[in-house]
């Protein structure tokens, strides 16, 4: 029974404007309000309803990314039936990166709704985590079959453009190796880990050099993620010198 959006138990209920919210960014009427709240609570806010453990979205984010995995290798194959498993997996890996991720997660708002007692401004990995929490909070209040149409719906169709995606290598570290290899030439990747006392902050840097000259530079949360960065530069760096 409905009163506009809401069932009538929830139109004169304080959780009103959030069962609007989970319904606006899912698409499905939520049944367990609390799993949508832990979904959208950062670590660094966590919460303690029952004073015996404190809950935030790390859990939820954890199975949120592997039913996310599940559901787009299952499209891809039906999506792609000719297509090879190496095609398929860096289709996987490109619709589920971080990079993706984060996009889609500014682009639903979820950044606005996000409850965090630290600064989270420029850390948009957060936003990508949080959308993953979103996925596992929905398959645990409303299962596989809805959240599998959620994913399709509002993560494929509404913000993956799967031609242009199965077309762009994404994969800079590749790239820049292969630009090595077929020059003949040797790079490094001279990586360190960086210790900082602000939380969230950046943990990993990367150099890419060519006969002691620095290529590119990139940071990550991750020493693979901080490579990307770095890859990425110098293969812009290149470029521009081609282009002189």
């Amino acid at each position: 029974m409905l009163k506009g959006l809401f069932p009538v138990k929830y139109f004169f209920s304080k959780n009103k404007k959030f069962y609007k919210l989970i319904y606006q960014l899912s698409g499905v009427y939520p049944s367990n309000l609390e799993v949508y709240k832990i979904a959208l609570t950062h670590k660094s806010a966590s919460r303690n309803p029952d004073n015996s453990k404190r809950l935030n979205n790390e859990r939820l984010e954890f199975l949120g990314d592997a039913i996310l995995a599940s559901v787009i290798a299952d499209f891809l194959y039906t999506y792609f039936p000719l297509k090879k498993e190496g095609f398929l997996t860096k289709m996987r890996a490109r619709i589920v990166s971080r990079d993706q991720l984060n996009e889609i997660a500014l682009n639903m708002g979820l950044q606005f709704h996000i409850v965090s007692q630290s600064n989270i401004n420029g850390t948009k990995n957060i936003y990508g985590n949080a959308l993953e929490a979103l996925i596992g909070a929905l398959y645990v209040d409303k299962g596989y079959k809805k959240t599998k149409k959620f994913i399709i719906n509002r993560i494929i169709t509404d913000n993956i453009d799967l031609k242009e995606l199965s077309i762009t290598d994404s994969d800079y570290k590749s790239q820049i190796i292969e630009w090595a290899q077929k020059n003949k030439t040797e790079i490094a990747f001279n990586d360190e880990e960086v210790e900082s006392t602000e939380q969230n902050n950046l943990h990993f840097t990367s150099a890419i050099t060519l006969d002691d000259k620095v290529l590119g530079r990139g940071k990550g949360l991750s020493k693979k993620e901080a490579q990307q960065n770095a890859s990425k530069e110098a293969l812009i760096s290149l470029d521009d010198q081609s282009s002189v």
